[in-house]
């Protein structure tokens, strides 16, 4: 027993020691990526003042900015301000200036730094455009002005003076909107805060409710099917359709007395002209007492056709039916009907 307490404790202080060693490790392991991250920075930076003695601006700024990324600071911001100087380019001067008091506001050389950030707003005064720097929390969200896509937080963009409807979208958050007033002659920080969408409200579901059994159904005497009695029929229509054809019938008669006429006339008429004239109202008459001849026929056919139909609908019969109903006594049988 003694053996197995001892190589138990041996175990366990076995183990303590390698979860203290583990531990231990992680720190260093931080540290040494820490250290990594700015010795890459500091050379970056050392590459770029190499490259800025050397009249290498663009290089310089390029370094610089590689620099930055790695460990921001706001002496980066200053050289990056002062390589973009150098290479003559006001919005970039002005935008890392600005950039280097928003970072250190009390620096010592603040006021030198706060007259060349006014001297290049001048300047793009005179280019009509102005500088606004868009902010927000979180960074990342996509910067829409004018319902223009221009990019995303921090950003900064040079635009002309005037009312300006700003927009950030960043999925996961409402969109913010905002109305934003540039002047001529002064750039411009817009900071907005985003709030993450609300989730969805989760479903309540409703508890089960209790259904209580069916009581046994009581069968009840079906009553026998009866023809249906409504008869709503044709209406006037029977009598509308006979009564046209009927018209038509003396319409044509009409016109055939007027044809007996035309052609009595044209018999008498002593000029060849005249008996021309009236032959032709003859034969016009004709056609038109024929024309009415047929359509009243096939009127008054179509509507005595209706008209029987419409009289015969109103005529049923009920459908004689043999039920069986049970009762306490026993089962009834019942017929009914008409016959």
């Amino acid at each position: 027993m003694t053996f197995f307490r001892v190589q138990l404790l041996v175990s366990v202080l076995l183990l303590a020691t390698a979860a203290r060693a583990a531990d231990g490790a992680d720190v260093p392991s931080a540290q040494a990526a820490d250290d990594a991250r700015r010795a890459e920075a500091k050379a970056r930076y050392e590459e770029g003042v190499q490259a800025y003695a050397g009249g290498r601006y663009k290089d310089a700024v390029d370094l610089f900015l590689a620099a930055d990324k790695i460990s921001p600071s706001a002496p980066l911001s200053f050289n990056i301000a002062r390589a973009y100087e150098k290479l003559g380019d006001d919005s970039g001067a002005l935008r890392w200036y600005r950039d280097y008091l928003r970072r250190s506001p009390s620096a010592q050389n603040a006021s030198d730094v706060s007259a060349a950030i006014a001297r290049y707003e001048a300047r793009l005064a005179k280019k009509g455009v102005q500088q606004m720097t868009v902010l927000s929390t979180p960074s990342g969200a996509t910067v829409s002005i004018d319902d223009t896509n221009l990019g995303v937080t921090p950003g900064t963009f040079d635009l002309p003076p005037g009312r300006h409807r700003l927009t950030l979208i960043l999925r996961g958050y409402d969109d913010v909107s905002a109305e934003v007033e540039l002047a001529p002659d002064r750039s411009q920080d817009v900071m907005l805060t985003l709030s993450r969408t609300a989730a969805p409200s989760e479903t309540t579901t409703a508890p089960p409710v209790a259904v209580a059994p069916a009581a046994p159904p009581t069968v009840a005497p079906t009553p026998a099917p009866h023809a249906d009695s409504t008869h709503h029929g044709l209406g006037i229509w029977p009598w509308v359709v006979t009564g046209a054809g009927v018209a038509a019938l003396g319409g044509a008669l009409t016109f055939e007395v007027l044809r007996a006429s035309a052609e009595e006339d044209a018999k008498s008429d002593p000029t060849q002209v005249g008996y021309k004239d009236k032959l032709d109202k003859m034969e016009s008459r004709r056609t038109t007492a024929r024309v009415l001849a047929g359509v009243g026929g096939a009127l008054v056919v179509t509507g005595g056709v209706m008209l029987t139909l419409d009289l015969l609908g109103h005529k049923h019969r009920e459908t004689a039916a043999l039920y069986l109903a049970p009762t306490a006594g026993g089962a009834v049988t019942a017929l009914q009907g008409s016959f």
